[in-house]
């Protein structure tokens, strides 16, 4: 092997193992968007139902399937790219995952929920002190 095409493998190796590195994943793994990433209720437990916006490509086809928690939503065969609208209930922050045909992780997300009125922070009626 020349020196050149060494030098060329090494650079390609160095280069994946940072961006391994830097993201935390390797290149090819699937890119997953859902949104939105947050779900507002009136207060804590509340069942919140919203459509949300599913996105995700890959290097080359795959078979996976999106799970809220433990749930199977929706699968797709021999795809690239996904863009697809679905609804989803929830009470408590959840993780969606894409899991391929073989059980393994591909990638995932967490959507919040969170209240509009907090019950920790109750508005005073009145003052504390007065000059009267």
């Amino acid at each position: 092997m020349n020196s050149s095409i060494q030098l060329a493998v090494a650079l390609s190796l160095l280069l994946g193992c940072t961006n391994l590195m830097a993201t935390g994943t390797l290149t090819n793994a699937p890119n997953l968007e859902i949104k939105p990433i947050t779900c507002i209720v009136r207060q804590l437990g509340e069942l919140c139902k919203m459509t949300v916006k599913v996105n995700w490509q890959a290097p080359h086809p795959i078979d996976a399937c999106l799970y809220q928690e433990e749930t199977k939503m929706q699968c797709w065969h021999g795809k690239k790219s996904v863009v697809e609208k679905l609804d989803i209930s929830l009470q408590k922050n959840m993780t969606f995952r894409l899991i391929n045909s073989e059980q393994v992780v591909l990638a995932q997300q967490v959507i919040k929920v969170n209240a509009a009125m907090s019950s920790q922070y109750r508005r005073r009626l009145k003052t504390d002190w007065s000059i009267f």
